[in-house]
């Protein structure tokens, strides 16, 4: 029972963790937190309804729509957060904030606020496995889950560590000024973060949407949880954003078979009060020194 518990906590805690990684990787970058990322992942999946009225698969939906997703957040960076880099990061917030009104109010007004279902990307019996004297059981859709993450992960570790973009990425979170004066293009690259932060958050939203169902606030929920393993994780760090959804969706599926499920929306404000008493900096992160 707690073997298939963990799994299921795993699974769950692997939606987090694309959230949390899509905003960390805008907030190391420009140090913005992004509260519009899961109404952008939202207006991606109307689209790939509108693409399944065409007959094609949902697997093909989403690959057509990831692309599309993409322009969404260059749009985005290039026409409201660039023009408005300049202003404190209080006033950056409420932009934010602005924009995911905006964009929920633009989908209401073209598909309407009634919930849509959604298929799966993949279906099929569950699949059994014998583990430690006891049964697993594993959905299509969970595997896939899990394998999206890994390979979400990997990409990320490989393109920041080997890449030219990835070292322009890495030095721009580190210093701005200090890398715009080495040569790096970092509007370039801030629109290149918006955009791969878009597709995470579309995936997150095509994947998910077979549960929450399609509607202006679907993303409302992932996008608390997926913050909440930002903060447990180290907001300024991937691997810990990974690991933070993971154990923040094992402990919420512990909460909701002891407790209730009534209680696991007050577990995300108990971990981020936690963690700001006890490691204001996450479980990852690294202190930062100030000098007076």
């Amino acid at each position: 029972m707690n073997l298939n518990q963990i799994i299921l906590g795993i699974v769950t805690g692997s939606y987090y963790s694309l959230v949390a990684l899509g905003l960390v990787l805008i907030y190391k970058v420009s140090g913005i937190v992004n509260f519009a990322f899961g109404n952008m992942g939202m207006l991606s999946v109307y689209v790939a309804l509108q693409i399944l009225g065409f007959g094609l698969s949902p697997a093909a939906a989403f690959l057509i729509v990831i692309p599309i997703s993409m322009l969404i957040g260059f749009a985005v960076e290039r026409f409201t957060i660039r023009p408005l880099k300049n202003i404190s990061h209080g006033s950056m917030l409420i932009v934010t904030l602005a924009l995911m009104m905006i964009l929920e109010g633009f989908a209401v007004q073209i598909w309407g606020a009634d919930y849509k279902s959604f298929p799966k990307l993949v279906s099929g019996k569950p699949l059994l496995f014998r583990v430690m004297g006891g049964l697993l059981l594993l959905r299509r859709q969970d595997i896939l889950v899990l394998s999206l993450l890994a390979a979400v992960g990997l990409f990320l570790l490989i393109f920041l560590k080997y890449t030219k973009f990835g070292m322009a990425i890495r030095a721009t979170s580190e210093d701005e000024t200090a890398a715009n004066l080495m040569g790096v293009d970092t509007a370039k690259v801030s629109a290149l973060v918006w955009m791969m932060s878009s597709a995470i958050s579309t995936t997150v939203a095509v994947l998910g949407a077979p549960k929450t169902y399609v509607s202006p606030n679907m993303m409302i929920y992932y996008q608390l949880q997926g913050f909440t393993a930002a903060v447990l994780g180290g907001f300024e760090s991937l691997s810990g954003a990974i690991v933070g959804g993971i154990l923040l969706g094992i402990l919420e599926n512990f909460v909701a078979l002891y407790l209730g499920n009534e209680f696991k929306p007050t577990i995300s404000l108990a971990v981020i009060i936690t963690v700001l008493m006890l490691k204001p900096e996450g479980l990852f992160g690294r202190k930062r020194s100030v000098k007076l």
